[in-house]
């Protein structure tokens, strides 16, 4: 009876382990120096689906955000020239647009130019706003509008808030793509990145799964444009280029640049 009663135990040990573990990291590379602290890793991840997820991870005290702006398709700039430009560390596509006009989906200021305005969607809604040199990932239901905002994308849905995922995701799969999406740990540290081949309860749950995002504890997590807009460029210290270049024109960039650029 004993013997039977440790089996069982053993196999509901085993069973729960295999709930708590089901995403997991399979390799890691080596963290690259973009400069200012700043450094860009790549993590080949397994669970339901294998997945390949590439991030830039800096410190707020050491850079900033911007937004750049696409304003028509013919002298719309890749991601790369969009970085070389504004003598970038890192770049990423940002909010939902329009495909035909390249106009936004969504409130977005550059430099504290503005286009369109807030939309809400019942919750699920978020934003990178900078305001005073001070960024912030804002919930749909926090944000209040205000003059000194300089740069601010809005993109839907929220993937992770309070370190847990956000009400009314599911650990089960959904429709898998290329996403693109910011990270904050709430305290400074922060990440944007493009993952391949998952769904969005999937690429919450990962956030959310120990031992994956050990670089920074994930507080709030918003995804960005995905699907053909998902695009990532960085260069590092070394002069060496990453581009996952989007399949199209995007409207709007985030662009990490350093703090102490002249």
């Amino acid at each position: 009876m004993k013997c039977r009663e440790q089996f069982l135990l053993a196999l509901l040990a085993l069973m729960l382990a295999g709930q708590t573990a089901s995403w997991r990291v399979e390799s890691s590379s080596k963290a690259a120096a973009l400069g200012n602290e700043a450094v860009f890793v790549v993590k080949k991840i397994n669970g339901p689906t294998k997945a390949e997820m590439k991030m830039v991870f800096f410190d707020e005290k050491k850079c900033a955000m911007r937004v750049e702006v696409n304003g028509v398709r013919a002298m719309a700039r890749p991601l790369n020239e969009i970085g070389a430009d504004a003598k970038a560390l890192a770049v990423c596509n940002g909010g939902y647009f329009h495909v035909d006009t390249l106009k936004p989906v969504g409130l977005e200021i550059s430099g504290g130019k503005r286009e369109d305005e807030f939309r809400k969607d019942g919750g699920w809604v978020g934003a990178l706003m900078v305001r005073g040199e001070k960024a912030s990932l804002v919930l749909e239901k926090e944000f209040q509008d205000a003059a000194d905002i300089g740069e601010f994308v809005q993109c839907s849905p929220w993937l992770v808030d309070g370190g847990h995922m956000a009400p009314g995701w599911k650990s089960g799969a959904d429709q898998r793509n290329h996403r693109t999406f910011i990270l904050s740990d709430g305290a400074g540290k922060w990440a944007i990145g493009i993952c391949s081949n998952v769904g969005l309860g999937e690429l919450a749950q990962i956030f959310v799964t120990p031992g994956i995002i050990t670089e920074m504890k994930v507080q709030r997590a918003l995804n960005l444009d995905g699907g053909p807009s998902s695009g990532l460029w960085c260069r590092s210290e070394d002069g060496r280029e990453s581009f996952e270049k989007p399949g199209w024109a995007v409207r709007n960039a985030i662009v990490v640049v350093p703090r102490d650029r002249k």
